[in-house]
């Protein structure tokens, strides 16, 4: 898939996935935000989960689709486990931890994981970035272990449109709310 940083074309790895897919692996990501509990098994889980892929913890975007995913998640009254997934280091959620304790959300960072653990997330999601350990910037909603919809934006200077892909979550007819 391709899509842009500004006017420059880049290539993600892995394909887009499809609406009704199940999830495939379980991962040992290490916990980086408001949890020690390693990630989620979604294969088996039940329940409603967003993901959200994050390029650079500490880029303004990116803090900000954190941020803005939550409180888009409180005003809409969406009950859902958010889990933010980055490439960053632990100590690259500092800021956020500092500056936002109120956040809820589950961090997770792929630093210090296996090669081949990474590559297996970043493929079956459609987010590894060619040629750059980062992933591009998605959102992801699981639930009962099946993809319902996802986002993963053209243009990923700047952050996702968290209300135009909330609203067409909820739109959707198996949504169920939790």
């Amino acid at each position: 898939m391709k899509v842009y940083l500004g006017d420059m074309p880049v290539e993600l790895t892995g394909k887009r996935p499809k609406i009704g897919s199940r999830w495939s692996y379980t991962f040992p990501f290490k916990p980086v935000l408001n949890t020690n509990s390693k990630f989620p098994n979604l294969i088996r889980r039940k329940g409603f989960f967003l993901i959200s892929t994050l390029p650079n913890i500490k880029s303004y975007a990116c803090s900000t689709q954190v941020l803005d995913l939550e409180d888009e998640l409180k005003k809409r009254n969406i009950s859902a486990k958010v889990i933010h997934i980055a490439s960053d280091g632990e100590t690259s959620w500092d800021d956020i931890k500092k500056l936002h304790p109120h956040l809820k959300a589950h961090g997770y960072t792929l630093k210090s994981c296996k090669e081949e653990d990474i590559m297996a997330f970043k493929d079956m999601l459609g987010i590894g970035v060619i040629g750059s350990h980062r992933l591009a910037h998605g959102l992801f909603a699981i639930q009962d272990g099946i993809l319902i919809s996802s986002m993963i934006p053209k243009q990923q200077y700047g952050v996702p449109n968290i209300k135009k892909f909330l609203t067409r979550l909820q739109n959707l007819k198996d949504f169920k709310q939790i």
